[in-house]
């Protein structure tokens, strides 16, 4: 039953790692609604982002409800992990400058739309782009759809409601965006290795729990621990003379 759920204690691991997750791999999807709501006046600016927000809701759970039901199929899953180790790379890899702000201005003249209407509609297709991406991820680490839809939600709101916080915890540790794509490489790997042992005819295999969600925690909450440490230090740490 694709919605049935019954609660473990690693849940709570999962959740808010999926919460992490989710929001660290929205940057970009944040920086192009920045882009696009800038053009607006400052008073419209606030409206077209609560209809982002919406269109965010409606596009994500179509998602989460849509690979769910695919999922099962072995060759869609291997498919699945190869993107995610795709897109890993692709992230990885050095990018052109300009990438970002020519999206945005293609997908405006594409559409022939102008004014707040106009940034709404790009709010919901940039929405519906990153939608697929993230909840890729998000089943690849659990097969709990309520579990998955209740994080991704949480995610948009947060993302949402601080993205002036989300903006200066990158700009303080700009390093999390590459580490959050490390994680989603690992993920696609785990997803594609665990298919490939399925095929050879060990079909009761599965990357343990404990292991498939402390990896990627560590590589997005250890990091970021290291250095507020290591900030505090340096601030308590008088000179040396």
């Amino acid at each position: 039953m694709v919605l049935g759920y019954e609660f473990e204690s690693a849940d709570i691991i999962i959740f808010f790692t999926l919460i992490l997750l989710e929001g660290v791999l929205s940057f970009d999807n944040a920086a192009i609604l920045a882009a696009m709501v800038r053009k607006l006046p400052v008073e419209q600016r606030r409206k077209a982002l609560l209809y982002g927000l919406a269109g965010a809701y409606v596009f994500r759970v179509l998602a989460i409800l849509s690979v769910a039901y695919i999922i099962d199929y072995p060759i869609l899953k291997l498919i699945g992990g190869l993107y995610l180790i795709y897109l890993s790379a692709k992230h990885l890899l050095p990018q052109p400058a300009t990438h970002k702000a020519g999206f945005e201005e293609r997908l405006m003249g594409w559409l022939g739309l102008s004014g707040f209407w106009g940034v709404v509609v790009t709010l919901e297709l940039a929405d519906l782009v990153f939608a697929l991406d993230q909840v890729l991820v998000a089943v690849a680490m659990t097969d709990k759809i309520p579990l998955i839809i209740a994080a991704s939600l949480f995610a948009i709101l947060a993302l949402r409601l601080s993205a002036h916080y989300v903006s200066r915890l990158m700009d303080w540790f700009p390093a999390l965006e590459k580490l959050a794509y490390l994680a989603v490489g690992w993920v696609g790997l785990k997803l594609v290795v665990v298919e490939i042992i399925h095929y050879a005819g060990y079909t009761e295999f599965e990357v343990p729990k404990l292991i498939s969600v402390g990896v990627t925690f560590m590589l997005l909450v250890f990091p970021v621990l290291g250095k507020w440490i290591h900030d505090r230090m340096r601030k308590t740490t008088p000179p040396a003379s």
